[in-house]
């Protein structure tokens, strides 16, 4: 029995979910008085101190990364990219919960998500922290103040995060992305940076009740100009689907050489 490599291999997994767990758990209950300090002191975070806040919420990611890495690795190509072009729009493919904490393996820590309104209701430690770092919920405006909501952002030096397929995938296989962010990036003339995150559905699908512990890989792409997009009918179109050809051409790549 000892030699058994499925047995050793369970027990291996095993050991290996209840790190993974108590990492979230243990992590989450040491920035619940962060959270809450978000809740009930909202004059905290006004003016420059919501961009602290954002900072903070990075290095949540970031720490929490740093103790999953026994079990979930994450390696990452070119992680400065978004942070030496402030202002800029982060969009990424959606293959797991983990992508969340996945932003804080690249360096740009003012991150503004764009997100639906669920987060709002049924992340009630995190919600509060959400609202005060100026998130947007993308489900409570009409298309002109959501955009325009953005653009200021944009204009305050946030970098936008978002997810154009709009939800984790079912398959693993990239979906088909909604224009958002590209209008905004039309209508800010800013760079989208394409953020490609490659395995993380393999380690815990949107059904799945157990990690299986493997490396993440992400590699942030050049940025990709409205400008070039200029002469087309619908430049922000154009500039989606030339977007979302360069993620699957990055995740169509043998695992050996997606980075």
């Amino acid at each position: 029995m000892k030699n058994n490599p499925l047995v050793n291999n369970a027990r291996r997994r095993l050991y290996a979910n209840i790190g993974i767990w108590t990492v979230f758990l243990v992590w989450t209950l040491c920035a619940l008085p962060f959270l809450l300090m978000a809740a009930a002191f909202p004059f905290l975070f006004v003016g420059k101190s919501i961009i602290l806040l954002r900072y903070g919420m990075w290095y949540f990611g970031r720490i929490q990364l740093f103790f999953l890495k026994p079990w979930l690795p994450v390696s990452c190509l070119n992680a400065d990219t978004a942070k030496e072009h402030p202002g800029s729009i982060l969009v990424c493919n959606h293959q797991s919960f983990l992508d969340l904490y996945l932003f804080a393996a690249q360096t740009q820590k003012n991150l503004c998500f764009v997100t639906k309104s669920w987060p709002y209701r049924k992340l009630f430690f995190f919600a509060p922290a959400m609202r005060r770092a100026g998130y947007v919920d993308a489900e409570a405006l009409d298309v002109a103040d959501f955009e325009r909501l953005c653009v200021q952002r944009l204009k305050e030096g946030a970098t936008l995060v978002f997810f154009p397929e709009g939800s984790r995938t079912h398959t693993g296989e990239l979906g088909s992305f909604h224009a958002g962010a590209f209008r905004v990036a039309c209508l800010a003339d800013r760079p989208v940076i394409p953020m490609v995150i490659a395995n993380s559905f393999a380690i815990f699908s949107r059904k799945a009740r157990s990690f299986t512990p493997d490396t993440v890989r992400i590699t942030l792409l050049s940025p990709v100009y409205p400008a070039t997009f200029a002469k087309e009918p619908l430049p922000h179109r154009a500039m989606m689907r030339a977007v979302r050809g360069m993620f699957s051409t990055v995740l169509d790549q043998p695992k050996d050489s997606a980075l």
